[in-house]
């Protein structure tokens, strides 16, 4: 191993790349951000603002595949996962197809679900919220497809 440690500033401080590795956000944190994006891709879709609706899924992927990265023991399950039911949500978005996406989102749903039980937290169990977020306006461009 190199005899060297690089070392960053964050404008407060010097901080080695080991020290910065610890900062990185856990699957706790990670999830918790998957979770509002599927919360608001959800909404949008029920709007039928699709591209809004494709913004959010490939954010929502975005953040699955950086879980990856980040956990690699979840690379392997994410990838088939995301090559798998995901592709179906993806399809009815670019269709703007809404009884596909509600069958192919409950379906994706559903396996992220199973996929916490196989990753030994079989107690953690999501669900769409019932309320529409506040935050954004999911009827804004909603006549547009996606490209």
């Amino acid at each position: 191993m190199p005899d060297h440690t690089h070392v960053v500033n964050n404008g407060k401080r010097d901080l080695t790349i080991d020290e910065l590795a610890l900062m990185q956000p856990g699957m706790d944190r990670l999830m918790a951000e998957v979770g509002t994006r599927t919360h608001r891709l959800y909404y949008a879709a029920q709007a039928r603002n699709w591209r809004l609706a494709e913004y959010f899924y490939r954010s929502v992927v975005k953040q699955l595949r950086l879980c990856a990265t980040s956990r690699p023991k979840y690379t392997e399950e994410m990838g088939r996962f995301l090559d798998g039911e995901s592709v179906a949500v993806r399809d009815a978005i670019k269709s703007g197809d809404l009884d596909a996406f509600s069958r192919a989102y409950t379906t994706w749903i559903e396996r992220a679900n199973e996929l916490h039980g196989v990753f030994g937290k079989p107690w953690i169990r999501w669900v769409t919220p019932k309320s529409v977020p506040e935050e954004f306006d999911f009827t804004a461009g909603a006549e547009e497809k996606p490209e």
